[in-house]
């Protein structure tokens, strides 16, 4: 599937479950219905490192071996990421055009609500998932993006 492709699949979908979080949300109220949204990434990121652990063989993951299995998460939904950095010890990657903020944003989520989902939803995917490829890692999205033509900062460090 091409690039593009991918981002218009993902944006179709993560437009769906957003309306689905809000209606949820609507029944037991916001902060349960997001608490619940964060729950299930972080069983999301359980499954993927484990998966990710068994097919690659590797025993001791460091931050640059961790975030190139890592980053085909979002690859897989069109986004595109431009590495800043790059060693053993600590990678930084910006990525742009995101299928997941254009979704919230076209439900008539506000900004900041739409950066607390990020944090707690794919955010806390990546560490979860970092922390179970070597308790060692941990993952930060340093700098949100200011609107939809700017760009998210990522980091993950090995300690």
């Amino acid at each position: 599937m091409a690039n593009g492709e991918a981002f218009n699949a993902a944006l179709r979908a993560f437009t769906m479950f957003n309306a689905y979080v809000q209606t949820v949300g609507q029944e037991i109220g916001t902060d349960q219905a997001r608490g619940l949204v964060s729950k299930t990434f972080e069983n999301m990121a359980v499954q993927q490192a484990r998966m990710m652990k068994e097919q690659s063989g590797i025993e001791e993951f460091d931050a640059k071996t961790a975030f190139s299995l890592l980053s085909n998460v979002p690859k897989t939904i069109g986004i595109q990421m431009e590495f800043i950095e790059e060693s053993p010890q600590r990678v930084v990657a910006k990525s742009g055009k995101c299928p997941i903020y254009e979704a919230a944003q076209a439900m008539g989520i506000d900004h900041a609500a739409i950066e607390q989902m990020c944090r707690s939803g794919p955010g806390r995917f990546m560490d979860v998932a970092a922390k179970r490829l070597n308790p060692g890692l941990s993952y930060n999205l340093r700098k949100f993006k200011s609107g939809p033509d700017d760009s998210c900062e990522e980091e993950l460090v090995l300690a």
